[in-house]
């Protein structure tokens, strides 16, 4: 079972209907909320219709507790209180109803979720530092609980000393005799300077957390906000300056909401545990491409029956439905054994540490060539980068790549589609993937389709570590689905990748 977690979505329909859309292509089974439905944002109603449609299971959060009577509305500031009540008038009594029904805890399948933390749910304390999860893994048995609230990624682990200690997000599975916190960000409001959207999935079977970020429209979203009128103070809500670098420090935490100091002061009348086992699986429509395809098999079985029918015409009913070219890969794949120093045709090699840093080009089992980084230096970046490739708005491009790290490798790599505009800007952050946990052949796989936004002309793919050991990229693909009218055209080579002047900082600092 594949579960999506996602966590404050806060009425920002912008980033949920991007993670939705992320959460499709994964193979999700369920999606399970993990409170703060609503609160901050512009667009209540119409985010609390979808999540109805598309959400499995939710959690109370402290926004939601509030607006529907459960918390005393005063542990807020002033700000988050108006909204409170703004957000109230957008809302009918059914939808009232509805989040009433949230409980403060979940019991899943090997794991726990709450929006804040186990110990005390109903008071929506915050876990910011490593020590400040002891009372939740001490209020429960499992090892592995997942929470939101803060806003911001985290990992807690306890292991067999007994400390508390804190882990950079990352992908991974989860070990026998450790202990897991795991708060996945926010989806509508995530803190910080990386504005895109935040959640995990956890595969049951694997026991593995994946992370994964999306970007969403946040100039759509400042300009909903502004559309209702609420004079409130800016810092509650996405900063006007444009998307920052990944990885930079997130800005100074304001005080909005102050955890209750007394039981009596806590949310009351609610659920305390359900077990995810008592909620009956959602209805699932048939998705709208699903049914398309239906439809085409449906007219192409009748064009093959009319062709069996003698007609007064020869009309060859399927020679209007033009099987399409099949998809190909856009980068430039070695055809032969390179050593380092070697230049690779279409990719530009950067190395911060040239005496200790090398790329190459070998054969796996197959005789099929593979180019593999070689580091001795992890405080130096090392990177891989291709040529420059010609796009159109709208197009939906497919990443697809196969990475294996040796037992030497420790630090950090990641595969990145770099963007370039209309005006030549360098959009570096905008598909970041890190390999997740390896298969059973040993490989971690990056599977995923981007769509180019407006004003989209360049992208290029690299990648970008700061590691020591070594890992083989055995597989790497950029395909555009085959479509009328759409050939991709790949230009020379552009010299050093603009990216490396954007220092990669998401994992290693």
């Amino acid at each position: 079972m594949r579960y999506a977690l996602v966590s404050d979505i806060h009425a920002n329909i912008q980033a949920w209907k991007m993670v939705y859309e992320d959460i499709q292509k994964n193979s999700v089974d369920r999606i399970i909320c993990l409170g703060d439905v609503i609160g901050y944002g512009p667009n209540p109603a119409e985010l609390l219709w979808s999540l109805k449609n598309k959400v499995d299971a939710f959690v109370l959060g402290n926004h939601d507790a509030a607006l529907c009577g459960k918390l005393d509305d005063s542990l807020f500031n002033d700000d988050a209180r108006r909204l409170l009540a703004w957000t109230r008038k957008q809302l009918n009594e059914d939808d009232l109803k509805f989040i009433r029904t949230f409980p403060l805890t979940l019991i899943g399948d090997g794991f726990r979720c709450s929006h804040s933390e186990f110990s005390e749910p109903a008071s929506f304390d915050y876990v910011l530092e490593a020590a400040e999860a002891l009372p939740s893994w001490k209020a429960t048995d499992s090892d592995l609980l997942i929470v939101g609230h803060t806003h911001e990624r985290a990992i807690f682990v306890l292991g067999n000393s007994g400390i508390p200690r804190v882990v950079e997000p990352q992908d991974f599975t989860v070990d026998a005799g450790k202990r897991y916190f795991v708060n996945v960000g926010s989806v509508g409001q995530p803190r910080g300077k990386d504005h895109r959207a935040s959640y995990c999935i956890y595969d049951t079977e694997t026991r593995s957390i994946y992370w994964r970020r999306v970007m969403f429209d946040v100039e759509a979203y400042r300009k909903a906000l502004k559309a209702t009128g609420l004079t409130l103070d800016p810092s509650y809500y996405l900063p006007d300056e444009p998307t920052a670098k990944v990885g930079e420090a997130p800005a100074k935490r304001r005080i909005v909401f102050t955890p209750p100091k007394s039981p009596d002061k806590a949310a009351h009348d609610v659920v305390a545990v359900q077990d995810l086992k008592s909620v009956p699986p959602r209805k699932k429509k048939m998705p709208y491409n699903l049914i398309s395809i239906v439809l085409i098999a449906v007219l192409l079985a009748g064009a093959i029956i009319w062709r069996t029918i003698p007609h007064a015409t020869d009309i060859n009913a399927a020679s209007a439905l033009p099987l399409p070219a099949s998809e190909r890969n856009v980068l430039t794949v070695p055809d032969q054994v390179l050593d380092p120093g070697q230049p690779i045709a279409g990719w530009d090699i950067h190395l911060e540490d040239k005496y200790r840093q090398r790329v190459g080009v070998n054969l796996d089992p197959f005789k099929q060539p593979f180019p593999y980084l070689v580091s001795k230096n992890k405080n130096k970046e090392i990177l891989l980068s291709s040529s420059w490739i010609a796009v159109q708005p709208r197009q939906t491009w497919r990443v697809d790549a196969s990475f294996q790290k040796k037992s030497d490798f420790s630090g950090a790599v990641a595969l990145e589609i770099i963007l370039q505009d209309t005006k030549h800007q360098i959009v570096s952050n905008f598909f970041i993937r890190e390999p997740g946990a390896p298969l059973e052949t040993g490989l971690s796989k990056i599977q995923e389709k981007i769509i180019i936004p407006e004003g989209g002309t360049m992208i290029r793919a690299q990648v970008r570590g700061k590691f020591e050991g070594n890992i083989l990229v055995r597989h790497l693909q950029l395909n555009l689905p085959p479509t009328a009218g759409t050939t991709p055209v790949t230009p020379t080579s552009t010299g050093t990748p603009a990216a490396s002047d954007d220092k990669w900082t998401q994992k290693v600092k």
